[in-house]
């Protein structure tokens, strides 16, 4: 809008005033005034000015609105939906301050300055702007529902003078501190999915909370988590003690009231899922992991739905699990129950953290059950529960991780038991035998033209590496510069092509090589692109 326009619509008092002047309206505004006028059901200023005048309520949700100065008059709204449009500038709504509710998310908006007026507001929805200081915020004593997700939020300091929130959302943003929380004591849903917290302890003055979602956030540093993960990477490769794993099961089975087991011991999960094929088959399953789970965490959730996500903090148990699944027969594993370390880590880990950070005290039962299940992680590896038969697994006799716990060994399982049942793995990629027995060294650059799994070739390219692939591969040279040579690899061996800039050191005729954009038309081109702009005219490459 043009100065001289804004000063124009500075005197209009009424929505019949922006009808009567609508030529003159900048572009955003005029299409303002005709939603308005559709809103209304009429093409007359001076009716729709008396319906909409009349309105408590107006939802414009999803209208690609981005002026909002005609709402400025409609002084009796008390509730006001702009969900989806295209505001920026929020000015005019500081004349409504009658609204109870706004909604005004999924728009552009980082200066919330302007609603400081609105001090009826009891629910304010601001989701999904560009928002970083809320500081103002801490005025609205009223307010019950306050939903700022997806924003940039860093600072909640303004939060513990609003002591009348029952609904806060913040997810999605750059929180780490959460104390000043703890004043909120008639909160009863929390959601800080997706921030920078490791510490929910000042959560647990919150007795009247019964959801509350953490998900991703960093609460893996705890103290009572890094100690059962490292106590579990210690068991991996410890034998069970067959006396102990027998004491522990049925324990188990009896804290349900059932009958003690037939107990048979395998070397590995495949083995067991073998002898389930060959005598168990009709053998009726226990669910017992979910009955396991219902008696110490769902007495928790009574209290308190939780989500913390904790299978993060065991990603190794859980990429085992995954890929020793994906190499049992797939129709006889869904059909049978199975319990393995990490769904016992997952299970303890929920229920220890909750205690230890929210002050929560489990009821008897469940803390006899909480302690068997201590016990069968101690004691056991894999374990199939049936009704008269529990077959319980060793644990591997190899197992292997990269620095970043992913499975990962060159030249050998990375995982393997006893009777032979064992699993190659590269940096958490399942291998299969042929090229996880070699050492990368030993990995041919010719697999990659007939390779037909994209993950598997992307391993075998980061294993062999380029200047390898350059002398392997008969490649499409695309143009030279002195010692540099633009190449290209012909097949399909990439989602996308892959150009690669080789040079050749002159002294001792070593090859070099780094992967380029396919855009790359030159290697002229791509020496700069791999120089940060810098053209090879201004550094030397000889040696």
């Amino acid at each position: 809008m043009s100065a001289q326009n804004e000063n124009n619509t500075s005197n209009f008092h009424t929505f019949a005033d922006w009808c009567l002047h609508f030529n003159d309206l900048s572009k955003e505004s005029k299409h303002t005034v005709e939603v308005l006028l559709a809103k209304a059901g009429t093409s007359d200023g001076n009716k729709a000015e008396e319906i909409l005048s009349n309105c408590t309520e107006l939802d414009l949700d999803g209208n690609q609105i981005i002026d909002i100065s005609p709402l400025s008059c409609f002084t009796n709204l008390t509730v006001l939906n702009l969900h989806y449009n295209q505001i920026s500038d929020i000015t005019p709504l500081s004349s409504l301050t009658n609204l109870k509710e706004l909604y005004i998310g999924d728009n552009q908006i980082s200066d919330i300055s302007p609603l400081l007026s609105l001090t009826n507001l009891n629910l304010l929805n601001l989701r999904n702007n560009q928002i970083s200081d809320v500081s103002l915020l801490s005025c609205f004593s009223n307010i019950t529902k306050l939903y700022l997700d997806n924003n940039r939020i860093s600072d909640i300091n303004f939060i513990s003078s609003l002591t009348n929130l029952i609904e806060l959302t913040l997810a999605n943003n750059q929180i780490g501190d959460i104390r000043p929380l703890s004043s909120l004591t008639n909160l009863t849903d929390l959601d800080f999915y997706s921030n920078q917290i490791s510490d929910i302890s000042p959560l647990k003055f919150l007795t009247n909370l019964q959801y509350l979602e953490m998900g991703n956030n960093l609460i893996a540093e705890n103290n009572v988590l890094l100690s059962l993960r490292e106590r579990w990477r210690n068991l991996y490769l410890k034998p069970i003690d067959k006396q102990k794993a027998t004491a522990a099961v049925k324990s188990v089975y009896a804290v349900f009231g059932l009958g003690e087991p037939n107990l048979i011991f395998c070397q590995s999960p495949y083995q067991a899922v073998v002898l389930l094929i060959e005598r168990y088959l009709r053998e009726k399953d226990l669910i017992l992991r979910e009955q396991l789970s219902e008696a110490i965490a769902l007495p928790i959730s009574r209290k308190l739905k939780i989500f913390l996500e904790l299978q993060s903090v065991f990603l190794p148990g859980e990429n085992i699990k995954r890929e020793i699944t994906q190499n049992l027969p797939y129709e006889l594993v869904d059909k049978c129950d199975y319990i393995t370390p990490e769904d016992l880590v997952e299970l303890i880990g929920f229920t220890e953290y909750c205690i230890s950070a929210l002050n929560l005290v489990l009821e008897q039962k469940s803390q006899k059950v909480l302690q068997c299940v201590k016990d069968i992680f101690e004691h056991c590896g894999w374990i199939f529960p049936l009704e008269k038969v529990c077959i319980v697994c060793d644990r591997p006799i190899q197992f292997s991780l990269d620095a970043e716990d992913r499975l990962h060994a060159e030249g050998s399982p990375a995982i393997a038991f006893a009777d032979g049942f064992r699993l190659y793995s590269y940096h958490g990629v399942t291998l299969p035998e042929k090229y996880g027995q070699l050492h990368p060294h030993q990995w041919q650059a010719k697999w990659l033209l007939s390779e037909k799994n994209a993950e598997i070739r992307r391993v075998l390219i980061q294993g062999i590496g380029y200047a390898r692939i350059c002398q392997e591969l008969q490649l499409e040279e695309l143009d030279f510069y002195r010692e540099y040579t633009l190449l290209k690899i012909d097949n399909d061996v990439d989602i996308e092509p892959i150009f690669l800039l080789k040079m050749t050191c002159p002294s001792t005729g070593f090859i070099h090589a780094l992967r380029v954009p396919p855009e790359m038309r030159s290697a002229r081109e791509a020496i700069r692109w791999v120089n940060w702009g810098i053209d090879p005219e201004q550094f030397s490459v000889e040696t």
